[in-house]
C-alpha cells in the first residue's frame, strides 16, 4: 500500500494554474490571429476583390469577310496566299473573261437594234395611219356604190344577185377599216413613250447591257477590306460555279474579345467598365473596355437548345458572353493578335468610362467587284445616239 502511494505523482496547484493560463493565452493568440486575418480579408474584399471579376474563358475574335464567286468560270490568276496582307481595292483573283466579253458585245448589239426598232415604230404609225385613210376612202366609195345599187334594186333595174354582191363589198370594206383601226392602235401603243430611254424594249436592252457589264466586272475580284487572307480554297486553272467560297479577309485592326462570365459574375458588369487583358500567346497585357453584353447565354443560341423542363434537371451555371474592345493605343503598342487566341480578363467594375469615350469598332466593307457605273452610262448614251434618227 505504501509503495503505490509513493508512485502517484502529486501536481501542485500552482503548476496547474500556470498551464491553464498558458492554454488560454494560446487560444487568445489564435483568435486574435484569426480576427486579424479575417479583418485583412474583409479589407481586401471591400477595397479590391469586390470590384473585380476575372475569368480565363476569353477569346479574341473579329470581322471575317468571306468572299464568294458571283459568276462561274476558270481562274486564271491568284495574287495572294494564306496569311498575305492585302489592302482594300487590291485585285486578288481573275477569271477567264472571253465568254463575258462576247456576252457584253451581244448586249451592245441588242441595245442598238432595240433603239432602231423604237424609231421604226414611229414610221409604222404613219404607215398604219395612211393605210387606214386608204381603207376609209375605199369604204366611202363602196358605200356610194351600195346606195346607188340599193335604189336601183328597189326600182327593179338590177338583179338580186348584183345587190347581194354590193352588200358583201360594203361589209368587207367596213371589216378592212376595223382591221386598220386596230393595227393603228397597236402601233401607237408600241410606239407610245416619253422618249427612247423610257420605251420598255429599250429599257430591257439597257438592263441586259448593264447585267452583261456587271458579269464582266465580276471576272476580277478585289479585296473588300484591309486585312489578312485566310481560308484560301482555290487554285489557278480551277473551274468553279456561282457562289463558290473563295477566301476570307480578316481585319485584325478591328478585333475584340468575347469574355464569357458566369451568370453569378454579372451583377456589377456595366458598359464602359475597364478590363485588363493578358494574352496567352505573347504574355502581354492589353487594356480594354466593356461595350456590350450578349442577349443570351451560349446554350440559348446553340443548334439544339437544352430542354430543362424534365424531372432529372440539374442546375448548371451558364456563361454570358461580354464584348470587350481593345484600347487602340494598347493594341498598337503590344501588337495584333490572331483570332481565337485565349486571354485572361480582369474586369474593374468600379472604373467606368463614359460611353461617348469608348473606342468604336469600324465595320468597313466594300464590294469585291468594282463596277464603273459612269463609264457604262456613257457607253449606253453613245449607243443610243449612234442608232437614233
Amino acid at each position: 500500500m505504501s509503495d503505490n502511494t509513493e508512485n502517484v505523482k502529486i501536481i501542485e496547484p500552482e503548476q496547474s494554474e500556470v498551464k491553464k493560463k498558458k492554454a488560454r493565452k494560446q487560444i487568445g493568440l489564435f483568435i486574435l490571429l484569426a480576427l486579424i486575418v479575417g479583418g485583412l480579408y474583409f479589407i481586401y474584399y471591400v477595397t479590391y476583390a469586390s470590384h473585380y471579376e476575372s475569368t480565363e474563358n476569353a477569346y479574341v475574335t473579329g470581322n471575317q469577310t468571306a468572299v464568294t464567286s458571283q459568276i462561274g468560270g476558270s481562274i486564271t490568276n491568284i495574287a495572294f496566299t494564306n496569311t498575305s496582307k492585302v489592302e482594300k481595292g487590291q485585285i486578288l483573283v481573275e477569271f477567264e473573261a472571253t465568254d463575258y466579253i462576247l456576252a457584253l458585245e451581244g448586249a451592245k448589239i441588242g441595245l442598238a437594234q432595240s433603239v432602231r426598232d423604237y424609231y421604226a415604230l414611229g414610221s409604222n404609225v404613219d404607215s398604219y395611219n395612211n393605210a387606214l385613210r386608204e381603207a376609209q376612202n375605199n369604204l366611202n366609195n363602196v358605200q356610194k356604190i351600195y346606195n346607188r345599187n340599193h335604189e336601183s334594186y328597189k326600182a327593179g333595174i338590177i338583179s338580186r344577185q348584183n345587190m347581194e354582191a354590193s352588200t358583201t363589198q360594203l361589209q368587207n370594206a367596213k371589216l378592212v377599216v376595223s382591221q386598220r383601226q386596230t393595227a393603228l392602235r397597236n402601233a401607237k401603243l408600241q410606239a407610245n413613250s416619253k422618249d427612247v430611254y423610257s420605251h420598255p424594249a429599250v429599257q430591257s436592252s439597257i438592263l441586259k447591257y448593264k447585267q452583261a457589264s456587271l458579269n464582266l466586272s465580276r471576272t476580277k475580284i478585289y479585296s473588300p477590306v484591309n486585312g489578312t487572307i485566310a481560308k484560301k480554297s482555290i487554285s489557278v486553272g480551277q473551274k468553279i460555279s456561282n457562289g463558290y467560297p473563295l477566301f476570307s479577309v480578316i481585319d485584325l485592326e478591328n478585333e475584340w474579345v468575347e469574355v464569357n462570365l458566369k451568370e453569378n459574375q454579372m451583377k456589377k458588369i456595366q458598359i464602359g467598365a475597364t478590363v485588363e487583358l493578358t494574352s496567352s500567346l505573347n504574355g502581354k497585357t492589353y487594356k480594354g473596355y466593356v461595350v456590350g453584353v450578349a442577349a443570351g447565354t451560349g446554350n440559348a443560341f446553340s443548334l439544339l437548345p437544352p430542354q430543362n423542363a424534365s424531372g432529372n434537371w440539374i442546375k448548371i451555371t451558364q456563361r454570358v458572353p461580354v464584348r470587350v474592345v481593345f484600347d487602340k493605343e494598347s493594341l498598337e503598342k503590344n501588337g495584333l493578335l490572331p483570332l481565337g487566341t485565349t486571354m485572361e480578363a480582369i474586369i474593374n467594375t468600379s472604373d467606368i468610362v463614359d460611353e461617348e469615350d469608348l473606342p468604336i469598332l469600324e465595320y468597313n466593307s466594300s464590294n469585291p467587284y468594282i463596277l464603273d457605273a459612269a463609264s457604262i452610262k456613257k457607253t449606253i448614251n453613245k449607243i443610243i445616239k449612234e442608232n437614233s434618227n
